[in-house]
């Protein structure tokens, strides 16, 4: 683990490497911010993404942004996350109830520090979380970190790096907590440009968009109707269309869930 180091070592290098968390001065090593935004495809992202894993000590590392539940009449599964990628090959390409597998997950909703993980841990888990740490530890998996983003346009996401060294971990967010937010920060605000939302994700219309930037920025269903030339009877239908998509009781639960989703930018 690339943290693990001797205590004196500890003690007198913080400083350097913190800095070389964000900016390696080794030659081999380019610097991660500059890196994550020099990305232009997913692949991109995801080669960026394994890189520091490896970096920092870690087989490889996933990426899972959690969103806002966004729960349609339909009967949206509100268990997958709405946008995913992973390094690893082993991990199930559209991350069908991850957010309900993964122990992650449910700490990454609410906290702000990365924390460490143990696929060994047995309490305060229910059935379906222990098979999944179960399938960790038979691939090689016997810990890592978790660098938690709380989005409050988006909803929530986290990086999750795996490995085998369970105090290297623990001493990696203990030393460089800062650091490694910072990255993660950066890795999910780019993430979000490149990374399509998941395929159950429901999809808007031109106009149902059009009509929910307007009723986000405090528009009447007759200045919307005004704006966008059509009656007032073709906005409220519009704006109906898009609450019953989302699964949104009213116009403005529908404007904060198009947000959160990423379906609509205002």
């Amino acid at each position: 683990m690339f943290a693990h180091k001797p205590a004196k070592e500890q003690d007198t290098g913080s400083a350097e490497t913190s800095a070389f968390l964000l900016r390696p001065t080794a030659g081999h090593h380019p610097d991660i911010l500059k890196t994550i935004k020099s990305c232009r495809t997913t692949s991109d992202l995801r080669d960026c993404l394994l890189a520091y894993a490896r970096l920092l000590g870690f087989y490889g590392a996933r990426y899972v942004h959690i969103g806002i539940v966004c729960t349609a009449s339909s009967g949206t599964n509100s268990q997958q996350p709405i946008r995913f990628f992973t390094t690893s090959p082993h991990d199930t390409p559209d991350a069908d109830d991850w957010l309900a597998r993964d122990p992650c997950a449910v700490q990454a909703r609410t906290a702000f520090a990365p924390f460490a993980y143990s696929t060994r841990t047995l309490t305060g888990i229910d059935p379906i979380q222990r098979i999944w740490l179960e399938n960790e530890r038979m691939r090689g998996v016997a810990a890592g970190i978790a660098l938690p983003v709380q989005d409050s346009a988006h909803g929530p996401a986290y990086i999750s790096m795996f490995g085998n060294d369970e105090a290297g971990s623990r001493n990696l967010v203990e030393l460089y907590a800062p650091e490694l937010a910072f990255t993660a920060a950066h890795f999910h605000a780019k993430a979000k440009q490149l990374v399509s939302v998941a395929d159950w994700v429901p999809r808007l219309s031109k106009r149902e968009i059009q009509c929910l930037r307007l009723a986000a920025v405090g528009k009447t269903i007759a200045q919307s109707g005004k704006d966008l030339g059509i009656s007032e009877r073709t906005v409220e239908y519009h704006l109906r269309n898009a609450s019953d998509k989302l699964g949104a009781p009213s116009k403005l639960r529908a404007v904060v869930l198009a947000l959160a989703q990423g379906l609509a930018e205002f």
